[in-house]
C-alpha cells in the first residue's frame, strides 16, 4: 500500500514540515509536486486553528507562485482560498480568487476541476460587499447559472437562499419570495440539516436564516 500521509496532514508542526519538504523534494514532475501542495494546503485550511490555516494559505500561495501552469491543481487551490476568505468575511479577496477561477472556466467552456459553483460564490461575495453597483452582476451570475448542475439538496438550497437574498436586496419582491419559498421547502424535505446547528451559536444562526427567508417569502 502506498503511503500518502506525508501530504495529507490535518495539523502542522516542525517535524511534519521537515517530513513534508523532504518528500516533496523527491517527488517527480511539476504535476505531482503541484498536486501534493494543493492537497496539503487545502487540508490545512480546514483546520480550526488560525495558525494552522496560515500554513495552509502559505502552501497554496507557494503552489500558485511555483507552478503557475499546473491549472488542475491551481483551480482547486484558488477556489479553496476564495472559500477561506469568504468564511472570514473578506469579500474583496474572496471575490478576486473566484473571479480568476470563473474567468478560466468561461474561457475553457468547462467547470472541470472546480466545485462547479464558483460563479454563485462570486455572486455571494458581491451581495455581501454592500456595494449596490455589484448587485446587477450578482443577479446575472445567479440567473445564468445552469441549475441542472445542482444535483444535491445542499446545492439547491444554497442557490435558492442566495437568490432570495439577491432579489430582496434588489427589491425584486415576487422573485425573491419564490426563491425564499423554494429554500424553505428544501429545508423541510432535507434528510440532513442544511443550516449550521452543531453549536448553540450555529443553531441560532440557522434559526435566524429561517426567519429571514420567511420574511422574504411573505410568510
Amino acid at each position: 500500500m502506498i503511503k500518502t500521509d506525508w501530504y495529507t496532514n490535518k495539523t502542522w508542526n516542525g517535524k511534519i514540515d521537515s517530513n513534508f519538504e523532504d518528500h516533496l523534494k523527491r517527488a517527480r514532475g511539476a504535476n505531482n509536486k503541484a498536486a501534493f501542495l494543493q492537497i496539503q494546503g487545502c487540508l490545512l485550511l480546514d483546520n480550526a486553528q488560525p495558525n494552522i490555516q496560515a500554513v495552509g494559505l502559505a502552501i497554496l500561495s507557494r503552489l500558485l507562485e511555483d507552478f503557475p501552469l499546473e491549472y488542475s491543481s491551481i483551480l482547486l487551490a484558488q477556489e479553496k482560498m476564495g472559500d477561506y476568505y469568504l468564511r472570514l468575511h473578506q469579500y474583496e479577496k474572496a471575490g478576486q480568487y473566484y473571479t480568476i477561477v470563473n474567468n478560466y472556466c468561461i474561457a475553457q467552456n468547462s467547470r472541470s476541476g472546480t466545485s462547479t459553483m464558483t460563479d454563485l460564490k462570486l455572486a455571494e461575495t458581491m451581495l455581501n460587499s454592500n456595494d449596490e453597483a455589484q448587485l446587477e452582476t450578482a443577479y446575472q451570475l445567479l440567473k445564468n447559472y445552469p441549475v441542472t448542475l445542482l444535483r444535491f439538496t445542499a446545492g439547491k438550497y444554497y442557490y435558492a437562499e442566495l437568490g432570495a437574498h439577491i432579489c430582496d436586496a434588489m427589491h425584486k419582491k415576487e422573485e425573491g419570495a419564490a426563491f425564499a419559498k423554494s429554500a424553505l421547502e428544501l429545508l423541510k424535505t432535507a434528510n440532513s440539516p442544511l443550516t449550521k446547528n452543531k453549536t448553540n451559536s450555529g443553531k441560532k444562526l440557522g434559526e435566524r436564516q429561517c426567519r429571514t427567508l420567511q420574511e422574504i417569502s411573505g410568510g
